[in-house]
């Protein structure tokens, strides 16, 4: 590893004296140009696989391009830019004689294809219908921590009186640490909703799924309902639409479809049927004028047809 790092094999990957034992703790160069960059990579590659089946099985609609959307992309593109000035930068010096450990062709290149992958999901995610996405927010966080780690350091390296700073690169990371910050901004924020929603001709649709991922989470778009509840008793007009997912339309089959296999399941094991009775006793005297009524429950064994409207 020190090799990779360093051109001469001098730069070790990790110090304890460095990180642990001293009052003002560092990571080395190294440990900063491969595990602090590669860790956003490797998060976005790994869930790529299977938020790319997600989405396409989770169709929402296509949304039209907001201002919102051609900033994230934008700034996406530019941080790919950023990575590949940092990658022909290297070419350039080894033009010169001025050779450079692997790590700095490897990383710009890595980090610079995430940032294509990342670009090319947020408009895939557009043409999906997805308002808000939890993977990129997450995504664009980590990012943002690691960067913050290296921006300290750099920091720390240039306060020294003998510090020699690499100014090109120090400035592309400086670029990318700003653009990284506001795309992690802009994605807390949610787009607009799909063309041919539903949700756009609703007098009253759930403000659930328009809701931001971080608001999802926290349950913050619910707080205007129960501060009106809160205030005063809430009426039939005050609620709001289902969404489709809640809907009988789509709950009943997935409920039926279950309940039949667990159905099938009870009577391969010829399970008896069973029989509650509540209650026995009369444990309270009631009024007079009340009747008294004994109630029979019996379990479920096998469903009955139903027509929902």
């Amino acid at each position: 590893m020190e090799s990779f790092c360093s051109y001469d094999g001098s730069e070790r990957f990790w110090d304890s004296n460095l990180t642990w034992y001293t009052e003002n703790p560092d990571f080395t160069k190294c440990f900063q140009n491969t595990v602090l960059i590669w860790i956003p990579c490797i998060y976005l590659w790994f869930c790529l696989p299977f938020y790319f089946v997600y989405l396409r099985k989770n169709d929402q609609g296509y949304i039209q391009m907001s201002h919102l959307n051609k900033a994230k992309t934008a700034i996406g593109f530019i941080l790919w830019l950023a990575c590949w000035a940092d990658l022909f930068y290297s070419f350039w010096e080894r033009s010169q004689s001025i050779y450079r450990a692997p790590v700095y062709v490897v990383s710009p290149t890595v980090l610079g294809i995430t940032m294509l992958l990342a670009t090319f999901l947020i408009q895939y995610e557009r043409i999906k219908g997805v308002q808000s996405s939890g993977v990129m927010l997450n995504f664009w966080i980590v990012a943002l921590l690691c960067a913050i780690i290296i921006f300290r350091s750099k920091v720390l390296h240039a306060l020294k009186p003998d510090a020699q700073i690499d100014v090109f690169r120090d400035t592309t990371f400086y670029i990318y640490f700003l653009l990284v910050l506001v795309e992690l901004i802009l994605s807390a924020f949610p787009d607009r909703p799909p063309l041919f929603s539903e949700r756009v001709n609703d007098p009253n649709p759930c403000p659930e799924s328009s809701a931001s991922f971080l608001s999802q989470i926290t349950f913050w778009w619910i707080s205007r309902m129960m501060v009106q509840g809160f205030k005063r008793p809430l009426e039939a007009k005050d609620l709001w639409s289902l969404n489709k997912e809640d809907k009988s339309l789509e709950v009943v089959p997935v409920l039926s479809k279950n309940w039949e296999k667990e159905y099938n399941k009870a009577k391969a094991k010829k399970v008896p049927l069973k029989m509650v009775y509540s209650p026995k006793k009369q444990t309270k005297k009631l009024n007079s004028k009340e009747d008294v009524r004994e109630e029979a429950e019996a379990l479920i064994v096998k469903p009955a047809p139903m027509v929902l409207n």
